[in-house]
């Protein structure tokens, strides 16, 4: 379908918009991984190996990722990070 709409002036326009919006959606979706991981790698450091540790990170990334860093930094409990 590309090659098609790069025989004219307005398929390569959409297909170079086409090309952009997918690099854009990858690097959010690689920042939001970054994110969890960092979250991931805060928590093990403060509370060891804990059986929900990847479901945490990505709660606790997803809702204020700079702000439970914090938390977790100040010795936040983990009842108090699930909850």
């Amino acid at each position: 379908m590309n090659d098609i709409l790069e025989q004219t002036e307005t398929g390569r326009e959409i297909a170079r918009r086409n090309r952009e919006e997918g690099r854009e959606e990858g690097r959010e979706e690689g920042r939001e991984e970054g994110h969890v991981d960092l979250m991931r790698a805060a928590l093990q450091a403060a509370y060891g190996d804990i059986t929900d540790l990847d479901e945490l990170a990505r709660r606790l990334a997803d809702r204020d990722h700079s702000g439970n860093i914090a938390r977790i930094v100040a010795g936040a409990t983990l009842d108090d990070l699930r909850a």
